[in-house]
């Protein structure tokens, strides 16, 4: 019996050892930046400054803590300066003012200065900074890494994608995403941006939305982008013979992947219904519902919907919600398709409140942001931005001065946004709406998509 408990004992003591040499050698193994010990900074932020900044100082505290057990102190820059600081986005430190180099769109700098690192990049486009800096000088196996002293200007880390997020602002025209230009104001629903995110994106182009009604609804340009087809309005996942047609949520499974629907909208809209629904009537809510249930129960597709926040406080929900969603998805390593949806551009629109739209476009910004966010702490993840249709025709007067010329929908293109692995082959393009589903679709690696009969994705067309 003692020589049992003898061996027990001398086993426990073994494990405990295993288990603090383990932990002494991931400590060890922590990278020197600068000649410096990782474990010996502090980041800096500015608490009152953008909340992009401190999600990025809490990706560098967090990464560090998992990679090498390091903690990693997050300080206020109203405090004292500590002798090796990772400083984060604007702050009031010198180092900051160093820093101050011009950049656009989705580039970010870094630099070192006298034992700190500094780093820098607009709104969401810190979060490419603080991945960049942890990927290329807070490495297990780079033992020494030495940030320059000179500022230089990087772009983000891009990888092969496997995850798939489309954004849809309902009604969004050209000069909805223009409307910052027009209107000198600030939203409660912004971080005080000028600039709709979707002109940081490298990659830009139009699209022609028509359906086989003519000027399209929400249904059939829904549908467009979820299944690639033209159809009539008030068709959800119908072609014009209403059989059903394949939409790249159901694709998404097919590869085995995840799939999600998230909109503003109620869960029966028709854009969010476009993406998981076969159904010729785009009103019959209660036949909507149903198939939603259905499409979770067959296929796990998370639908997530109803966020008409129309204040800051309440917008944070709308965001963890996002988050949550993200979280979800991106369990399943084959990757995930989601499409989000900002319904109430439209709706602003149709009422022609120039203000209201405004607000909507800046609710719309802080969605983006996060997606943004996720984009560059998972680099293969490609996002599209764009729009089912335009609405109010929404233009500049003789004066300069932002007009609706009508309640309804228009005709007009709407613009795309793209970032990615695979974004470029919508740079500068004025294509139909169904080859951005057909496109999409090839880049997930079903090239046989959609209606194939005329409009081809941009992959094939490109060959």
């Amino acid at each position: 019996m003692k020589s049992k408990i003898s061996l027990l004992l001398i086993i426990v003591i073994l494990l405990s050892s295993l288990v603090v040499l383990s932990s002494c050698t991931r400590y060890m193994k922590q990278p020197t930046i600068n000649g410096i010990k990782l474990s010996k900074y502090v980041i800096v932020y500015d608490e009152q400054g953008l909340d992009y900044n401190k999600r990025a100082a809490e990706y560098i505290q967090s990464t560090a803590k998992a990679r090498y057990g390091v903690n990693l102190k997050i300080v206020d820059d109203n405090d004292d300066k500590s002798a090796n600081e990772i400083v984060v986005g604007e702050t009031s430190r010198p180092i900051s003012e160093r820093l101050n180099v011009e950049t656009e769109g989705v580039e970010f700098s870094i630099l070192a200065k006298e034992g700190s690192v500094a780093l820098e990049g607009d709104y969401f486009v810190i979060a490419a900074a603080a991945y960049y800096f942890m990927e290329t000088f807070a490495l297990t196996d780079a033992q020494v890494s030495n940030v320059p002293e000179q500022a230089e200007v990087h772009q983000p880390i891009v990888k092969e994608a496997k995850n798939y997020i489309l954004l849809i602002g309902d009604g969004m025209g050209v000069y909805q995403t223009k409307i910052f230009d027009y209107m000198d104001k600030k939203s409660d629903l912004s971080d005080g941006e000028g600039i709709f995110f979707g002109y940081m994106f490298p990659y830009i182009g139009e699209s022609r939305t028509e359906s086989l009604s003519g000027i399209t609804d929400s249904a059939a340009g829904g549908t467009a982008l979820a299944c690639g087809i033209k159809t009539y309005n008030k068709y959800l996942g119908l072609d014009e013979n209403k059989n059903h047609v394949k939409s790249l949520t159901e694709l998404a499974y097919e590869l085995g992947m995840s799939a999600g629907v998230m909109s503003t909208e109620t869960e029966s809209g028709a854009t969010p219904s476009a993406f998981a629904v076969h159904i010729e009537d785009r009103d019959q809510s209660s036949e909507i519902l149903k198939a939603h249930m259905e499409a979770t129960q067959k296929y796990g597709t998370i639908i997530d919907c109803g966020y008409d926040y129309t204040t800051a406080s309440r917008l944070s929900v709308m965001e963890s919600h996002i988050e949550k969603t993200l979280a979800s998805l991106s369990a399943n390593e084959n990757g995930f398709f989601l499409m989000y949806e900002e319904a109430y551009i439209d709706k602003k629109c149709h009422n022609n409140n120039l203000n209201d739209v405004y607000n909507m476009v800046a609710r719309f910004n802080q969605a983006i942001g996060r997606f943004m966010e996720f984009a560059f702490y998972n680099p293969n993840t490609f996002v599209l931005i764009t729009a089912d249709h335009e609405t109010g025709r929404l233009l500049p007067n003789e004066n300069g001065v932002l007009q609706f010329n009508d309640d309804d929908h228009s005709e007009a293109n709407v613009p795309i946004f793209a970032y990615g692995h695979g974004a470029e082959l919508f740079d500068g393009v004025n294509i139909e709406n169904i080859q951005i589903a057909h496109t999409i679709a090839a880049l997930m690696g079903e090239e046989n998509f959609g209606d194939q009969s005329e409009f081809q994705s941009l992959t094939k067309n490109s060959k």
